[in-house]
């Protein structure tokens, strides 16, 4: 039997504003999709009125990712926060730079429980308050997980503890399946489908299950954010892109019914002696897909950034710290 698609509202504007990501070039010009952070007008009218732009609170890149994503849609508008970085203090002291009002913000997701997507969530826990915000997650998230390296190196990945969300005024939903959010103007995918022949999962991944370490290739907890613009179509939100790029759009387009796609945005973890080989395949199928803009960034890796670039140079858009994709 058909899985029933979802019935994503269509929505008149997107805004992706880059909170944290692993790079910042402040001297990228900005374009009519892409407001760089001191190029935009905003930015520009406040500097113009300082003697000094070192006494600007500029922001700064760490690795990590966390994105601000705004919709509008026949007056109704609502704002998440995709992702909360790898610290504490790089999450807050970017969204005090950018100016970005935790107040506004109307549910936190988590892309997958890995620290450089999770690791901001306790500055933002404090700074929140009494205030009640959901916080959407795969049950996953939680697990102790590590990677163990060809040279027998091993690397600790922490991960969220459950016991310390539940000490805190925050709703937290779990969902293996789709979450929709803000009015239904924006979908969290839940677990994406596998349907590539080349997209195999991270070998060298680790979870602990079971009172044992188990190997987790697959990293089931990783999820994307899509929305529906009316007339353009899908916009793809990844944080690493663990499922794969190629499927994350997939099933996007599978859950949704919506062939079409217009952004793809985020980390697409092709870094690394496990994923350069499969650059090309990722590449021929995204020219397939044919989104009008794409925009790697975090964990993509400077290979094949460099090689999508290439072949794709009018849909390339590059990432930077503080940028906002303007999308409608």
């Amino acid at each position: 039997m058909e899985q029933k698609k979802i019935a994503l509202t269509e929505v008149d504007e997107v805004k992706i504003t880059l909170v944290m990501d692993n790079s910042l070039d402040l001297l990228i010009p900005s374009s009519e999709i892409a407001q760089r952070y001191l190029f935009s007008p905003k930015w520009l009218n406040k500097f113009k009125t300082r003697s000094n732009l070192l006494e600007a609170p500029l922001p700064y890149a760490e690795h990590g990712f966390s994105a601000l994503i705004s919709v509008k849609s026949k007056g109704k508008q609502g704002n998440i926060l995709f992702d909360t970085g790898v610290s504490k203090k790089g999450i807050l002291w970017n969204m005090d730079a950018m100016e970005i009002n935790l107040a506004d913000i109307q549910a936190i997701v988590l892309s997958h429980g890995h620290a450089d997507h999770s690791m901001g969530l306790p500055g933002l826990i404090e700074r929140l308050g009494s205030r009640n915000v959901p916080l959407v997650l795969h049950p996953d998230v939680y697990l102790d997980r590590k990677l163990v390296l060809p040279n027998g190196i091993e690397l600790n990945l922490p991960a969220p503890k459950k016991e310390d969300l539940r000490s805190e005024n925050i709703e937290i939903i779990e969902s293996i399946g789709p979450s929709m959010l803000v009015d239904d103007m924006i979908l969290v995918s839940g677990e994406i489908s596998r349907t590539t022949d080349f997209e195999k999962g991270f070998p060298i991944h680790f979870a602990h299950r079971h009172n044992q370490w188990e190997p987790d290739p697959f990293i089931m907890d990783d999820q994307c954010a899509i929305i529906n613009v009316k007339g353009k179509g899908l916009v793809i939100v990844t944080g690493c892109g663990h499922s794969g790029i190629i499927n994350t759009i997939h099933n996007a387009q599978y859950i949704t019914g919506v062939d079409e796609v217009y952004a793809v945005i985020g980390g697409f973890h092709l870094s690394g002696a496990s994923f350069e080989s499969i650059i090309p395949n990722t590449i021929e199928a995204l020219k397939d897909i044919n989104p009008c803009y794409i925009m790697p960034g975090h964990c993509t890796g400077w290979r094949a950034t460099h090689q999508i670039e290439r072949a794709m140079p009018a849909e390339f858009i590059p990432n930077s710290v503080g940028t906002t994709l303007i999308l409608n």
